[in-house]
């Protein structure tokens, strides 16, 4: 199974945890949850990459 990473350049703006509020937790940076289920949100973390205005979330392997 794919993995969902977020590279250095966060902003911080929330778009990541609007999408996919059950995947991401934004602080001071964006977090993956600990016990976030990657397969059941596939789409909303697709969202989530789509929407990410600086482009630091991938799948693993798309870098």
């Amino acid at each position: 199974m794919k993995k969902v990473i977020i590279k250095p350049g966060c902003i911080s703006c929330g778009a990541c945890e609007f999408y996919a509020p059950d995947v991401f937790e934004v602080t001071d940076v964006s977090r993956i949850k600990k016990d976030a289920d990657i397969k059941k949100n596939k789409e909303k973390i697709d969202k989530a990459i789509q929407g990410c205005p600086v482009c630091v979330i991938k799948w693993s392997g798309d870098e």
